[in-house]
């Protein structure tokens, strides 16, 4: 939890600064990017990672990677999170970054568990009719868990409607060890 809170102070410096420069897409896209090279690159994450290599020589592999690549802006900032040692936090950054890019573009991003996969035009009804009542484009992720049994269950931010048969029973369970036998 920590960790999120710490990634979206830096997350927020930025968009700031991209809101005012108008390019809230292009740094989005040049941060995944950063990202993306992390991931792909071997041994890169281990070596941002280290604590014993100097914020020095990282900026120095990071220039050299992502010459010409990313804007000098989107460079400073990552320089910056390499002076501060918090490197490890870049993913977490992104995501976050990446979250308030959509919440100025009025996009909702919605997780659909379900037992089973649900059919590309279920999901597009469902899609439509959450749009309609949150006033927001949702774009819907589908996640296929066999343990709910049945149902669904939907994850927006920090809302969840579950409708799954795993959590009736589980109420219903509740509900039984409540009742009075006379």
């Amino acid at each position: 939890m920590l960790n999120k809170s710490v990634a979206r102070r830096y997350a927020e410096a930025f968009f700031s600064i991209a809101q005012e420069t108008n390019k809230i897409d292009e740094y989005q896209l040049e941060l995944e990017k950063i990202v993306q090279t992390i991931d792909e690159v071997p041994n890169l994450k281990e070596y941002f990672a280290h604590l014993l290599i100097p914020a020095k020589d990282k900026k120095e592999v990071v220039a050299k990677i992502f010459a010409g690549q990313i804007s000098q802006v989107t460079l400073n900032f990552l320089d910056m999170i390499l002076d501060k040692r918090r490197e490890t936090y870049i993913g977490v950054i992104v995501e976050e970054y990446s979250g308030m890019a959509d919440e100025t573009r009025n996009i909702a991003k919605v997780d659909l568990v379900a037992a089973r996969e649900v059919p590309e035009a279920e999901i597009k009804v469902l899609a439509e009719k959450l749009s309609v009542s949150t006033g927001k484009t949702v774009q819907l992720k589908q996640v296929v868990d066999p343990s709910l049994i049945g149902g669904i269950m939907l994850r927006m931010g920090d809302q969840i409607i579950d409708a799954t048969v795993a959590k009736k029973l589980a109420m219903l369970k509740e509900h039984l060890k409540q009742a009075k036998i006379s």
